[in-house]
């Protein structure tokens, strides 16, 4: 089988979450561009603690997820790649951890400065991170992610942990 681009996981992953109810806040497609969603910019405060345009120094430890899904109190971090990442694993797991104030300073912003309509206040979320890629590949499950497995632009697995109601 081979593995798909990384703009087709992308664009498969937004169509089974919109066919299942899930309202899509914000995103960024690979390369930067989207016009559906705002992305979700997560920026380190010490680092970008005024309105100047130096962006590099903004950008650095910034994290931008390329999905945010929201279903009722529950909220779907999303990573893609056109293969599994134990890296992006990584990266979701520090985000909702040491990097939690950083996510949700950010959501605040986005419902604050784009109107974002969120399905539940964002003291009541539940965080879900999620991993998307191209498969069937090997690889062993946290049980504290989500995976979302792209097979075909209409062929996708979904494995959840227990904080995650079927799809």
């Amino acid at each position: 089988m081979t593995k798909l681009r990384e703009d087709l996981v992308h664009l498969a992953v937004r169509r089974f979450l919109k066919e299942r109810g899930w309202q899509l806040v914000a995103g960024q497609y690979p390369n930067g561009s989207d016009d559906e969603l705002h992305p979700l910019n997560i920026v380190d405060p010490l680092l970008a603690c005024d309105k100047s345009p130096d962006h590099r120094r903004h950008s650095k430890n910034k994290f931008v997820p390329d999905l945010v899904a929201c279903k009722g109190n529950r909220m779907l971090i999303i990573e893609m790649k056109p293969a599994y990442s134990r890296k992006d694993e990584e990266k979701l797991t520090k985000l909702l951890s040491a990097r939690r104030p950083h996510l949700l300073s950010a959501l605040e912003d986005l419902v604050r400065t784009r109107g974002v309509k969120l399905q539940s206040e964002i003291a009541n979320l539940v965080f879900v991170p999620a991993l998307g890629f191209s498969g069937p590949v090997p690889f062993r499950p946290n049980q504290e992610l989500c995976y979302i497995i792209v097979r075909s632009q209409s062929s996708i697995i979904f494995q959840g942990n227990e904080i995650l109601p079927s799809i």
